[in-house]
């Protein structure tokens, strides 16, 4: 299977939104938003999308970012990594994930990085496969307009 696996690049919005029904197996976004954040994304100039096909059909997707902070330099970080259910375990994330890194290895990045949910325990397993270590944490704080949409983050901060 894992030769069978024909990774491509995406361009444009109208290219990128095919990834939708992927993308809402693992999230529960509508598709208005999912489309106003995608949109928002591409407009920043940076966001790229990669897509996993077999025999034609789309199994897998991938976004990155190509960045630059103080502390690390030029990174890339792979976001909204996505592997069909009925695939899974046949080595497309692997892939899609082996992609990114060669490209940020052909744009002379000194990182390559992930956010995974702590709760997630199946990704950070796939990650760790994949040559990925916790060498940090992730900290958010729900702002006014973020707090319907992450709840558990109000809990914590109201709670602690």
């Amino acid at each position: 299977m894992a030769s069978d696996i024909e990774i491509s690049e995406l361009f444009g919005l109208e290219e990128i939104v095919t990834i939708y029904s992927l993308f809402r197996q693992v999230h529960t976004l509508d598709e208005a938003s999912f489309r106003a954040r995608l949109s928002a994304m591409c407009a920043q100039g940076n966001y790229r999308c990669i897509a996993a096909y077999v025999e034609g059909r789309m199994v897998g997707v991938a976004g990155f970012w190509i960045g630059t902070q103080l502390w690390c330099g030029k990174y890339i970080e792979a976001d909204h990594v996505v592997v069909d259910a009925d695939v899974r375990g046949m080595g497309i994330g692997a892939r899609l994930m082996a992609w990114i890194e060669a490209e940020g290895e052909r744009e002379a990045c000194a990182l390559f990085r992930i956010a995974a949910v702590l709760s997630n325990l199946d990704a950070r397993r796939f990650y760790a496969r994949n040559g990925f270590f916790d060498d940090g944490i992730l900290m958010a704080k729900a702002l006014s307009r973020g707090a319907a949409a992450f709840p558990e983050y109000v809990a914590r901060r109201d709670g602690d």
